[in-house]
Parts: C-alpha cells; sequence; structure tokens
C-alpha cells in the first residue's frame, strides 16, 4: 500500500486527491483497521473521494476481488 501511495502521489493533481493521499498515509500508518474498513466500504462521499485515490488497488487478482465485493454486498 505504501508503494502504491508514492505511486500515487507521482499521478495524483488537485485537492481533495492530493490532501486524501496523505489521509491515506496516517491510515495506514495508524495501523487501526476499524478505520481503514469505514474508508473502503463506506458509502459517505468521503469515503467516496478517499476510493478515488485508494492505495489498494493492484493488492488482489481481479478474481479474489470480485469474491471480496461480492461477500460484501
Amino acid at each position: 500500500m505504501l508503494r502504491n501511495l508514492d505511486r500515487l502521489r507521482g499521478t495524483v493533481r488537485g485537492d481533495p486527491h492530493l490532501r486524501n493521499v496523505d489521509r491515506w498515509q496516517r491510515l495506514i500508518e495508524d495501523g487501526d483497521p476499524s478505520e481503514l474498513r469505514r474508508v473502503m466500504i463506506g458509502l459517505d462521499t468521503d469515503s467516496v473521494q478517499m476510493r478515488e485515490v485508494s492505495p489498494m488497488g493492484g493488492l488482489l487478482p481481479q478474481h479474489e476481488r470480485t469474491e471480496v465485493l461480492r461477500k460484501a454486498s
């Protein structure tokens, strides 16, 4: 996730995206699974905007990602 954040910092422009990349960094470093979960599955505007610059991309193969999303819904 931290490597993905470094990559995102090189490609993301403007607020709220740059601010959200910094927020992801703090969430990951804090290691609070409940807050990470809230952002990863939340339907509120804040969570949706955070996922627009998610460092989670590419961590799971597509078939596993599809299965997780299916179980979560």
